[in-house]
């Protein structure tokens, strides 16, 4: 048990310090949040690049993989939404919102820098498979739910959301990657110099990121029970069900099944509270992102020490 927590207690700390300078104005946030674009439009995507383009395609991007990680999502979020809109009869959004929560995860700036430290180089190919997932499935599944009463909205904002995607540069990254990965070329050795030392600030960077990003959230009460709702299944029940869905569909080997389960057990999306803005309840969604985080130091703790 402490050689589990010795291993999951840096990451946290880093976390907490993250949090700690930007709350109290040692570093603005406003330069924590210039800190983040660049991690995730130059450091992470010379990450996700160097990783795909230097293995073969067919291993990097696993049908097994993103199929079992697909699977677990979506019976996550439709249990989620379901149970939102049948006995506890929320509205479209709060359903799809409560659904979201439940079964996307902060793979960007929480997931994989977990993953990256607790596995290794494997993590960052996991990473841009579940990222593939969220990005392409889960996230506009529930923006044309959300917006499905809004007649043309529902159409504007998947169109919106699509057009997000195709700049999003994690995803050109993944794109790009597979793109040398399949012609074979060999890389110019200054270009693979450059990416090998943007590369590892990705990690480190992105953990001080994410807690910046709490600390910045409206002040919320516990939020009550949708907050457990959702904190639930974020931690528990969608690392469960990715877990059972690479195992039905494969299993991957066991570092990489390793990768995917800790990648769905981070917290949910760090826009999440945007969301509820958008979807009429931000109290609930900052609560649960806070709630989250604090909680997942000792749900991924446990599931390490499950998974041996």
């Amino acid at each position: 048990m402490l050689s589990v927590f010795a291993l999951t207690l840096p990451i946290y700390l880093i976390i907490a310090l993250g949090y700690g300078v930007a709350r109290s104005g040692y570093v603005a946030l406003a330069d924590m949040r210039a800190i983040g674009r660049v991690v995730l439009r130059v450091a992470m995507p010379a990450l996700i690049f160097l990783a795909l383009a230097r293995a073969p395609l067919h291993e990097t991007l696993r049908r097994d993989f993103i199929a079992g990680y697909a699977l677990g999502s979506l019976v996550v979020f439709g249990a989620g939404f379901a149970l939102a809109r049948g006995p506890l009869r929320r509205t479209m959004p709060l359903a799809a919102l409560e659904a979201l929560g439940m079964s996307c995860s902060n793979s960007a700036y929480l997931g994989m820098p977990v993953a990256a430290i607790l596995v290794g180089d494997v993590a960052l190919q996991a990473f841009a498979m579940a990222m593939l997932v969220e990005n392409i499935l889960v996230i506009p599944l529930a923006v044309t739910l959300a917006e499905a009463t809004g007649g043309g909205g529902r159409l504007v904002a998947l169109r919106r959301t699509l057009a997000g995607m195709a700049q999003n540069p994690l995803l050109i990254a993944v794109l790009a990657g597979a793109a040398a990965s399949l012609t074979g070329l060999p890389l110019p050795a200054a270009l693979l110099q450059v990416l090998g030392m943007l590369a590892p600030v990705a990690a480190p960077v992105a953990l001080l990121v994410i807690g910046a990003a709490v600390s910045d959230l409206p002040p919320a009460g516990v939020g009550g029970l949708a907050v457990a709702r959702v904190v639930l299944g974020k931690l528990v029940l969608h690392p469960l069900a990715v877990l059972a869905g690479l195992y039905l569909l494969g299993p991957p080997p066991g570092p990489l099944l390793t990768s995917g389960v800790l990648i769905a057990s981070v917290p949910m999306l760090s826009i999440y509270a945007l969301f509820g803005l958008r979807w009429g309840n931000e109290t609930m969604a900052a609560a649960a992102l806070i709630a989250a985080t604090v909680i997942s130091f000792f749900t991924v703790s446990g599931l390490l020490l499950l998974m041996g």
